[in-house]
């Protein structure tokens, strides 16, 4: 049974004045109320006396890295024949309980893939930061720049469940798809106040944070491989293999990266597949320095599966009946899809999480230049076109036959900067664009190509929402500062 989900990160600013906002206690109070209202079993969770979430049985109302991203995580959502229909209720009544929670505060989720006018200063970056001892690790022990992520930098993940014979397949083919995605969701022109010489600038996030890693593996885990993927292990030796270096672990191997919890350094930080060969290893507490003694399982596999930073991953949920780590290294070297299968039989889950979209909502601009179907498809989009790829995966991955993947990881590179007017090697990327539609459209059934509105109405107008915004930003009179504080204001989310 298919399924499908989605991650939406959110910017927001208030609503007098366009400036950064970040979330109170009143937010999430709000959106707990609301939940219960509705008949929802809802848990408010607070972490060092502040809520930070509300969750129910297919909603997380959260935060993504700060108090100023908002992130609603939805799904999985299964059903026989109409799950995108079904996923796209969910998202509009999330999107509903987020707009009316942040009234109160006089604030806004606002249409930017970034906060364009946010000042990043290391004061403004602790007031800030969700309270996840994770974020501690990546920037007293990894030394990553964190605080550069900090104005908001939000896209709108979608997420496809497949089984793990195909599921290489389909994250090749979705990471083929980036250079697309990224043009049609560029949402970012500005940073600090400034246009940032980038359609969009939330990308230039990962180059920026790990540069400074005391691990270069860090940064060179979010670049596109050299070569798809050839399947499983292949993925795996990429990620975790020689010259990585694995992150820490948990006493109890949660599966959820970002839960406070206590995390342990492994002592010489080896990649996590030398990690798992051996039968036990010390490590210290990150924080107070408690030393245990860490014996390896296939839950510490399954815990650091968030380790690479690619416009794509796999992600899973290992079952209740685990299996050594003798037999994940059995089908590892006994290769021919013995650790698909392996995988196939002992987890709970398996899918593709997309995070090269950028976040796109609607607003009143996008109702007034398009009809109905633009503004309802503007969320549920990128989800479309995932699935339908994944759906028509005998022929997307004839799209990987057409072009090299090295060009297109140079058009994606180029994408980021130039937007819809990207190309290279004679790619254009418009017209990369509209075969993605084309063969994402020929996985999904005609009565959820009204889906696909938005995208097509960024082809047919020739401008992304980068686009609009430096059009806007050229054309309004006054000083830098003025005319962005303009722009803000007139994308606000509206709800169609």
């Amino acid at each position: 049974m298919a399924s499908v989900g989605v991650e939406i990160e959110m910017p927001v600013a208030e609503r007098s004045t366009g400036d950064p906002y970040g979330a109170t206690s009143r937010y999430f109070e709000n959106i707990h109320r609301q939940k219960i209202d509705q008949g929802e079993s809802a848990v408010l969770k607070s972490v060092g006396g502040r809520h930070i979430a509300v969750e129910t049985s297919s909603v997380l109302t959260s935060l993504d890295n700060a108090f100023n991203n908002l992130e609603s995580s939805i799904g999985p959502v299964s059903a026989e024949e109409d799950e995108l229909t079904v996923l796209d209720r969910a998202i509009h009544q999330e999107l509903e309980h987020v707009r009316n929670a942040l009234i109160d505060d006089d604030a806004t989720v606002i249409n930017f893939s970034e906060h364009p006018n946010t000042a990043i200063t290391p004061g403004y970056y602790h007031r800030m930061r969700a309270p996840k001892p994770i974020y501690d690790y990546w920037v007293g022990y990894r030394r990553w720049n964190h605080m550069c992520g900090i104005d908001a930098k939000a896209h709108n993940g979608p997420t496809t469940g497949v089984n793990f014979q195909c599921a290489v397949e389909a994250l090749n083919v979705v990471l083929a798809a980036s250079p697309a995605f990224i043009a049609l969701y560029a949402n970012s022109p500005f940073e600090a106040g400034r246009p940032s010489g980038y359609m969009e600038n939330r990308l230039t996030i990962w180059p920026r944070m790990f540069s400074c890693s005391r691990f270069p593996c860090d940064d060179r885990l979010h670049r596109m491989p050299s070569a798809p993927f050839k399947d499983l292990r292949d993925y795996f030796s990429w990620m975790f293999g020689p010259g990585t270096s694995m992150h820490f672990v948990t006493p109890s191997c949660s599966s959820d990266y970002k839960k406070p919890e206590r995390l342990v350094v492994i002592q010489g930080d080896p990649p996590l597949l030398e990690f798992l060969t051996k039968p036990a290893w010390k490590g210290k507490d990150l924080h107070t320095s408690e030393e245990f003694t860490v014996t390896p399982s296939m839950a510490h596999l399954a815990f650091n599966q968030f380790a690479h930073f690619l416009d794509a991953r796999i992600r899973y949920a290992l079952s209740d009946a685990p299996f050594e780590c003798s037999e994940f290294f059995e089908a590892m070297e006994r290769g021919e899809g013995r650790l698909e299968e392996l995988f196939a039989g002992r987890t709970r889950f398996c899918y593709i999480e997309g995070r090269a979209p950028g976040a796109n909502f609607p607003d009143e601009q996008i109702r007034r230049l398009g009809h109905e179907k633009v503004s309802k498809s503007v969320v549920i989009s990128p989800s479309a076109i995932q699935k339908g790829l994944i759906t028509n995966l005998v022929n997307s991955k004839k799209l990987l036959s057409r072009y090299r993947w090295t060009d297109l990881a140079e058009l994606r590179r180029r994408a980021v900067r130039y937007g819809l007017k990207a190309e290279f090697a004679g790619i254009r990327v418009k017209d990369y664009c509209r075969d993605i539609l084309e063969l994402a459209a020929g996985g999904l059934p005609s009565s959820e190509h009204w889906m696909f509105a938005y995208p097509e109405f960024v082809l047919s107008l020739g401008k992304n929402g980068a686009d609009r915004a430096v059009e806007d930003f050229e054309r309004l009179p006054g000083n830098t500062d003025e005319r962005i504080r303009k722009i803000v204001l007139k994308r606000k989310m509206i709800i169609p």
